[in-house]
């Protein structure tokens, strides 16, 4: 039986679709960038063996973010985790140089209708470090409410505060 891979889903400026072997050296200097690897976990890939992998684990609800005209990686969006068929944790990760384009919103506004619409969510969380005020304040754009700061939390292997934002999908 085939793995299920995530759907493509087209926006004005972007195809989100499964992740590739071709994007691995835009994976490579995203993830090797300094200033995005400030808020990932505590040991995030950074060689092309652990691209590869993340390649070959792509779920139905793993995206690839890619640039329409050129079909370019320029980040990715995951939902990794739904408890119940209810509740799903919405996730991203963006190239440093496509920051501030308003890309990041157009991919996750395209997956929040996603998850509604496809996967039947009802609610969606996003935990963020809570001196990330890039994300904090996209996520806020997006319709998230914050619900708490959590001092000295477990983030992605890591202890920091945490920032933990809800909305209704």
């Amino acid at each position: 039986m085939a793995k299920k891979e995530a759907p493509k889903i087209q926006t004005e400026r972007l195809v989100l679709r499964p992740r590739a072997e071709k994007d691995i050296p835009n994976m490579l200097r995203m993830f090797n960038n300094d200033e995005v690897r400030e808020f990932l976990g505590i040991n995030p890939p950074r060689d092309e063996h652990s691209m590869l992998e993340m390649v070959r684990n792509r779920t139905e609800t793993k995206w690839t973010v890619a640039l329409k005209d050129t079909d370019e990686f320029i980040g990715d969006v995951m939902i990794p985790v739904i408890a119940e068929g209810y509740l799903g944790e919405i996730g991203y990760r963006f190239m440093r140089e496509h920051w501030g384009g308003g890309f990041a919103y157009e991919a996750v506004s395209a997956v929040i209708e996603h998850s509604k619409s496809t996967l039947n969510l009802k609610r969606l969380s996003a935990t963020i470090d809570n001196k990330n005020m890039k994300s904090k304040k996209l996520i806020e754009k997006l319709g998230f409410t914050l619900v708490a700061v959590l001092p000295e939390s477990h983030l992605h292997g890591r202890v920091a505060d945490v920032a933990y934002y809800s909305r209704i999908v």
